[in-house]
């Protein structure tokens, strides 16, 4: 059935943002690339865009939790896939048997990983991830050496690698990362006092990969920046990125309405003269107009409280203002100002990628 609703992406785009990272890192030992694709590959579709990456030249992949390296498993990829999120008991079992890299971040959840890589007979790729000042996952720097011991003695485990996160790298004061790779040579440089070998060393995302290179190490974790974006203001735009992203939509009622007219629940708008409604099957569910969890801080977060930034579709190359509640999977344009919009026109539509709804087919092309 034809799609009413879906997503493109542009696979020579992907290839040619990972041709760019390859670039930035050229140099006569460049770190490895572990090409991140969580949350579906930043709803680009994970399979078929871990595939892409794999042709270009991908060491091995990240993801966040382990349905998604599992689904990547089920894709045909046979890659390494590092999994992010330390594993629940009754996980181990399948990653280990699925060859994913697993993350450790205390004793417990080592033991573990230990036990059933012993029942099953099999050795078992391990990082150790350090909380260096994100606060969230990760053995404390001060509590890392004993841990990093027990990982380098268990038999059934391979000390695979030792890595961070960076909780600011996206600010324009880099004082804070800096800070926390600090606290992250530290604990390296306890390790080789103990002569424990930390494996594949990484902790460089995004906008820490290009914004210092020194931070780089013995492998980078590219994300958002392999699909085309810029994580902030504050990374400097040193790679030629290209879209490779976009949603569109079938216009599938149009229909003239007075002056008068409320739009949508809640009756919030009101058209203030005869105006011409494109119905468009996509909402929110669709990951359509869902605003960012935070707002930016000082005057840039005080503009966008102020001056609400006015939700827009493309007919025919012209924005076409939404009015009316965006619903849960219809909204309206108004299109009353440009000419020969009928029922079948296909809409261009802005979304968060992260938040576009899997349920959308995604139609891979070589170019948008």
């Amino acid at each position: 059935m034809t799609p009413d609703a879906w997503i493109t992406v542009s696979r020579s785009a992907l290839r040619h943002n990972f041709a760019a990272v390859q670039g930035l890192l050229a140099e006569s030992k460049p770190p490895q690339i572990i090409a991140v694709v969580k949350a579906n590959a930043f709803g680009h579709g994970a399979g078929e865009t871990a595939r892409i990456f794999e042709e270009a030249g991908a060491d091995f992949f990240a993801v966040t939790t382990p349905q998604e390296a599992m689904e990547l498993r089920e894709a045909g990829i046979t890659g390494r896939i590092l999994v992010f999120l330390p594993p629940l008991p009754e996980q181990i079992d399948l990653l280990i048997e699925a060859g994913c890299d697993l993350t450790v971040c205390d004793p417990a959840g080592l033991a573990a990983i230990a036990e059933s890589a012993q029942r099953l007979g099999k050795k078992a790729n391990v990082h150790l991830k350090i909380d260096t000042g994100m606060g969230r996952l990760g053995v404390l720097p001060g509590e890392a050496l004993p841990l990093a011991a027990l990982l380098d003695e268990e038999k059934n485990l391979h000390f695979a690698g030792t890595y961070t996160h960076f909780a600011r790298a996206l600010e324009n004061d880099g004082a804070p990362t800096r800070k926390q790779f600090a606290e992250l040579q530290a604990v390296l440089a306890q390790l080789e006092k103990a002569r424990i070998d930390p494996g594949l060393r990484h902790c460089a995302n995004s906008a820490t990969m290009v914004r210092f290179p020194e931070m780089r190490l013995d492998a980078v974790r590219p994300g958002t920046i392999l699909y085309g974006q810029y994580p902030s203001a504050a990374v400097p735009r040193a790679l030629d990125l290209q879209e490779t992203w976009r949603m569109s939509a079938r216009i599938v009622s149009v229909k003239q309405v007075p002056a008068g007219s409320a739009i949508g629940y809640g009756g919030e708008f009101v058209t203030r003269r005869p105006t011409t409604l494109a119905v468009l099957p996509i909402g929110y569910a669709d990951g359509f107009s869902v605003a960012p969890a935070s707002t930016s801080k000082g005057l840039r977060g005080l503009k966008a409280l102020l001056r609400p930034q006015v939700l827009t579709v493309t007919v025919g190359g012209k924005k076409a203002p939404v009015i009316g509640r965006v619903s849960m999977q219809i909204c309206c344009a108004d299109v009353t100002d440009i000419p020969d919009v009928k029922v079948g026109d296909v809409v261009t539509v802005p979304a968060r990628r992260i938040t576009a709804s899997a349920r959308l087919p995604r139609v891979y092309e070589e170019h948008l």
